[in-house]
C-alpha cells in the first residue's frame, strides 16, 4: 500500500499540533503480540517521542507512533519499547479475509 501525500500531510499536522487526539485510522490500530501478528506482514518499525516535561509523555509518544503506523497502512502494533518519552513498535498489516 502506498502512502499518499495527503496521508503524510495529515500525519505531520497531527504530530505538529500535539492535540493528543488520534486520527480515526490510528485509533483503529490493534495492539498485537507475538501470537496475533504471526500471519501478518511487517510494514516497518515506528517510533514516537515526547518532551520530558510533558506530564503525559508516554501517551503522546505512543500516539505519535500510532499515527506513523496508520499512515503506513498498518493494522496492528507490537510494542518493542512501550514506555516513557521514546517508544518503538513494529507496525504490521494483517489483512482480514474477504
Amino acid at each position: 500500500m502506498k502512502t499518499s501525500l495527503l496521508d503524510i500531510g495529515i500525519l505531520l499536522f497531527a504530530i505538529g499540533c500535539g492535540s493528543g487526539k488520534l486520527s480515526p485510522k490510528a485509533a483503529r490500530l490493534i495492539e498485537g503480540n507475538d501470537v496475533n501478528v504471526t500471519d501478518c506482514a511487517l510494514v516497518q518499525r515506528v517510533t514516537g517521542t515526547a518532551s520530558t516535561s510533558d506530564s503525559e509523555a508516554e501517551t503522546h509518544a505512543k500516539n505519535a507512533a500510532r499515527e506513523k503506523a496508520a499512515a503506513l497502512g498498518a493494522t496492528h502494533l507490537r510494542w518493542i519499547v512501550p514506555c516513557c518519552t521514546s517508544v518503538e513498535a513494529d507496525a504490521y498489516r494483517c489483512d482480514l479475509p474477504d
